[in-house]
């Protein structure tokens, strides 16, 4: 028993002092530069929020900020870099639906997102809306729903490729509504304008940062919002909800995700940090610019939105058969 004795101390004294030192690396933080990692291309609608949010992050995180885009894999690449770095808390993943996506549409996904990261925070939302040509008529999503039944087939909607948002929300939208309607996939949403302002497409789920420029034009209209809730730029415009089709709302969130080794502690002053930027005024009318509107989320809350949203478009794919490109 005395042996015991002897043996068991020592181990208590270097726990002991283990303790304290890993408290105060957590107390410490951060103390060097975060990286925040974009999976998709730089220069678009994650660039320019990543960028408005560390600017409002500084009173809570005083450290620089550095935003890497590391796109390519349909974001699996940035997403699995992230997920091999330490949990130290220096290296954040955007994340947004189309990482929710890819774990329904591909079945052999390198880096399982709940099971890799703990979700931070979700800082933003952007609503999609539904669109049509001038030209065609219909003015509500139920006379569109009609004209689809009447010509099985016949029409067609702008994507903006495979596993992207509007392509996905329209075909959570066909399922809902039960219509038949031809998908034709562009490489981004830009070169769709063109042939939904001509009449060659019948419609597309459009991003507020190319809608509400386009749309002061006559030859698009837009007839419901893709979002549970009206939106400043086009508030007389009825959610999806409104116009009967509640189930097939699509809004992309973007979210911040650290390793899913980071400690507590460093989870919480992140998610502390991200409350208080989402709360400036400033950082609205930042996100106003890529058509996003702040919306916190704790981790919690956060973690039941991206886990809910995996299953949810794991049924669609197995009712549709979508696959990826």
């Amino acid at each position: 028993m005395k042996f015991r004795t002897r043996l068991i101390w020592p181990l208590l004294a270097i726990s002991s002092l283990c303790v304290p030192a890993l408290s105060s690396a957590q107390d410490a933080y951060p103390s060097k530069p975060i990286h925040i990692i974009n999976p998709y291309a730089p220069g678009g609608v994650i660039d320019v929020l990543a960028r408005a949010l560390s600017d409002h992050l500084g009173a809570s995180l005083p450290t620089p900020f550095v935003i890497e885009s590391k796109s390519g894999g349909a974001g699996n690449i940035g997403t699995d870099y992230v997920a091999q770095m330490p949990g130290d808390g220096y290296t954040w993943l955007i994340a947004t639906t189309s990482n929710a996506a890819n774990m329904a549409l591909m079945p052999n996904i390198r880096t399982d997102l709940l099971n890799a990261f703990t979700p931070v925070a979700q800082f933003a939302y952007s609503p999609n809306y539904f669109v049509v040509p001038a030209s065609l008529p219909v003015s509500t999503v139920h006379e569109y729903v009609a004209l689809a039944k009447s010509k099985p087939g016949a029409l067609n909607y702008g994507s903006g490729g495979i596993g992207s948002t509007p392509h996905l929300g329209f075909e959570l939208f066909k399922h809902v509504a039960g219509i038949d309607v031809m998908a034709v996939h562009y490489k981004g949403a830009p070169p769709i304008i063109p042939d939904l302002a001509s009449g060659r497409l019948s419609a597309t789920y459009m991003p507020a940062s190319l809608a509400i420029g386009k749309a002061k034009s006559d030859r698009v209209k837009v007839i419901a919002t893709v979002s549970d809730v009206h939106t400043k730029d086009f508030p007389d415009v009825p959610t999806m909800a409104e116009a009967g089709y509640g189930k097939a709302v699509v809004a992309p969130w973007f979210a911040v995700l650290v390793p899913k080794s980071t400690p507590p502690a460093i989870v919480k002053r992140i998610e502390s940090a991200v409350r208080t930027a989402v709360a400036s005024p400033e950082l609205a009318q930042q996100f106003a610019s890529a058509g996003a509107v702040p919306r916190f989320g704790d981790s919690a809350a956060t973690t039941r939105m991206i886990s809910d949203e995996i299953q949810s478009w794991r049924a669609l794919v197995k009712a549709t058969g979508i696959k990826a490109e």
